[in-house]
């Protein structure tokens, strides 16, 4: 049986993921919308700096996520993570 806050950390940790899938396709379409451009047209700046910011908040998403994952690990210790 689980407690409720696992239960609350559970359903972040999912609610960040899918907010993640989201923020990815995202990104994924932004740089289709580029490479359909002329690399002269100002909207490709405009996509960039949008990537950019949407590649940003993955980023600070993704760290989110993992604090999650590592406050549901058995005796509080991060897993060990290979680089």
């Amino acid at each position: 049986m689980s407690n409720p806050e696992d239960e609350r950390v559970r359903e972040d940790l999912e609610a960040t993921s899918e907010s993640l899938e989201v923020d990815a396709k995202r990104l994924a379409r932004l740089e289709h919308d580029k490479r359909n451009l002329d690399a002269a047209d100002p909207q490709v700046d405009f996509l960039s700096i949008e990537a950019e910011r949407l590649a940003l908040e993955i980023q600070q998403k993704s760290r989110i996520e993992r604090d999650l994952a590592d406050d549901l690990t058995p005796g509080g210790e991060p897993p060990t993570r290979s680089h």
